[in-house]
């Protein structure tokens, strides 16, 4: 019997014995009533556990299968969040439950995106993932799923992307924009391969016929991005991180910023598997009115940037590794 299956038979159990227990109610009525509602209370935290011990498992479970199983696994653990979501209580408290996986949501408590992956033999790896939106709090919950086959070929910058067209990524933060309450920035890492790993901040829109990946909000001496991909030498780290407005003589406005990548010698340019972080720092600052965030160049970090290690790399290596 799977974890699932355990679920929902505790939780038949859990309905069972709160019928049983309500059938002979009687004087002095409180008295049982107390009673049935603590025994329904502790059923209930039972059922509670057992659903997150399995998410665990399950998760835990990608970093060990092969081939299709691994989708099975995946399929599973996100019908299983969906189930855990659309219990009234485990809308708020997510976070704490997910903590063992790549969880994300917004300030407004309207978008949590949940993302994992597992590897494959090249050192590339699939992705999946669970939108979860609920625009007020008397709304029905909708419901998305990711997945991305392989992480082997770069993000292309200018693509409107459909959740079917997902470019897979382990999300660590979601920042609002500052006008447009249905667009968030999605700070997420990217195994790629063996040669290079990513860091990309990924716009994403709620619109009436789904999400969407990809809104035209980043500005650049190159043009309007969709997207921005940092692609960088699997051998080093890049940061990419959220700062919040700071006051004070170093003050800054919000920003996201980000290692600025070159390569290791001039003639290496255009390979990304030789660029790496040049000790300097670049920002996209969201512009008033409306207008988009703006890269600018050579920025103060103002503060040491952590070295972006959320989460724990499931492949074993011979040599350190850069991690998401």
């Amino acid at each position: 019997m799977t974890d699932s299956n355990n679920c929902l038979s505790a939780l038949c159990t859990v309905r069972f014995k709160v019928i049983s227990c309500a059938r002979p109610l009687r004087a002095p009525l409180m008295g049982k009533v107390g009673i049935c509602l603590f025994v329904f209370g502790f059923l209930i935290g039972e059922v509670r556990g057992q659903s997150e011990d399995g998410l665990v498992a399950l998760h835990s479970g990608l970093a060990q299968c092969e081939g299709q199983d691994c989708k099975d696994i995946s399929d599973s653990l996100a019908s299983d969040l969906e189930r855990l979501l659309l219990q009234p209580e485990a809308w708020e408290g997510l976070s704490a439950r997910t903590q063992f996986m790549a969880s994300v949501e917004s300030a407004d408590g309207r978008l949590k995106v949940l993302t994992w992956n597992w590897p494959h033999e090249d050192r590339t790896s699939s992705y999946a993932g669970l939108i979860a939106f609920r625009d007020a709090e008397d709304a029905d919950v909708e419901f998305t799923r990711l997945y991305d086959p392989s992480s082997a070929d770069r993000p292309d910058e200018q693509r409107v992307l459909k959740p079917e067209d997902w470019n897979g990524a382990l999300y660590y933060a979601i920042v609002p924009d500052a006008v447009d309450k249905d667009v968030w920035l999605m700070l997420g890492w990217d195994d790629a391969d063996a040669q290079v790993n990513r860091k990309v901040i990924e716009p994403i829109r709620i619109a009436a016929k789904g999400p969407r990946f990809g809104v035209p909000m980043l500005q650049s001496p190159r043009g309007m991005r969709r997207r921005h991909v940092l692609e960088y030498a699997d051998a080093v780290q890049a940061s990419l991180r959220y700062q919040a407005e700071a006051k004070g003589r170093d003050g800054h406005e919000q920003r996201l910023v980000f290692d600025h990548l070159a390569p290791s010698e001039p003639h290496l340019t255009g390979i990304s598997a030789y660029y790496g972080p040049d000790m300097t720092f670049n920002a996209y600052v969201p512009q008033k009115k409306g207008a988009p965030w703006v890269l600018q160049e050579n920025v103060a970090a103002i503060q040491t940037l952590s070295k972006d290690r959320p989460f724990v790399d499931p492949r074993s290596r011979n040599a350190p590794r850069n991690r998401r």
